[in-house]
C-alpha cells in the first residue's frame, strides 16, 4: 500500500489502518508482523512555511528478535504528490484551467496564485508528457470515453472522471486507487 485517504491521528480508521499493513508485511522482505508506524512524513504545506503530514513512516523491525530487514517504508496520503509539494487538487484546478482553453499563464492567474509562475508552467508541461501513462493505467479501470476533439488534456480529464466519478479530486482517486503516484 503505497496511498490511503487521510486519517485522523487518533481515530479507529487509522488503527485498523496500521493493523492492515502490518498483516500484509513488509513491502522489501514480505516479513509479516514486524511492521510498525515508525513516525509521519513531514514536509511543507502547499502554501506558505508550515508543516504538515504528508503520510505514514514505517519500520520493518529487526530489533529485539524480530525477524524483519530494519528498512522503512512511506504511505503517503492521496492528495499528496510524492517528493513535490503540490498537492493533486492543485494540480487538477491547473490543469482543468488549461483544457479549457486558457493559455499556461491565464491558467495561473485563474487557479493556481499561491504557487510559483514556473511551477505552473514545469506541471502542466508534465502532466502533458505523464498523459500517455495515465490513460494506459485508466484503461485498467474503464474503457476511454470517445475523443471529441484533439485536446489531450481534455481526453485524460474525461478519462479520469469515467474512472472516478464519485471522487472529490480524481488524481487523488488514482493515487488511491491504483496505488501508483500520478508523477509515475
Amino acid at each position: 500500500m503505497k496511498f490511503v485517504r487521510f486519517l485522523e491521528p487518533n481515530s479507529l480508521e487509522r488503527l485498523n489502518l496500521c493493523a492492515k499493513i502490518k498483516a500484509a508485511g513488509c513491502r522489501h522482505c514480505k516479513c509479516p508482523s514486524a511492521v510498525v508506524v515508525h513516525g509521519h512524513l513531514w514536509g511543507y504545506a502547499a502554501s506558505g512555511d508550515e508543516r504538515t503530514t504528508r503520510g505514514l513512516r514505517l519500520l520493518c523491525s529487526n530489533r529485539y528478535s524480530n525477524p524483519g530487514c530494519g528498512r522503512t517504508f512511506p504511505v503517503y496520503w492521496d492528495t499528496v504528490i510524492p517528493h513535490c509539494s503540490l498537492r493533486t487538487f492543485k494540480l487538477l484546478d491547473l490543469v482543468r484551467t488549461v483544457a479549457a482553453g486558457r493559455s499556461t499563464h491565464g491558467a495561473w492567474l485563474v487557479a493556481a496564485r499561491d504557487i510559483s509562475i514556473s511551477t505552473a508552467y514545469r506541471w502542466v508541461a508534465r502532466w502533458r508528457n505523464l498523459a500517455a501513462h495515465i490513460r494506459t493505467r485508466l484503461c485498467l479501470l474503464v474503457p476511454p470515453p470517445g475523443k471529441s476533439d484533439g485536446q489531450p488534456d481534455l481526453f485524460t480529464l474525461h478519462h479520469l472522471a469515467a474512472a472516478f466519478p464519485k471522487a472529490f479530486c480524481a488524481i487523488a482517486a488514482f493515487q488511491n486507487g491504483l496505488q501508483t503516484a500520478i508523477t509515475g
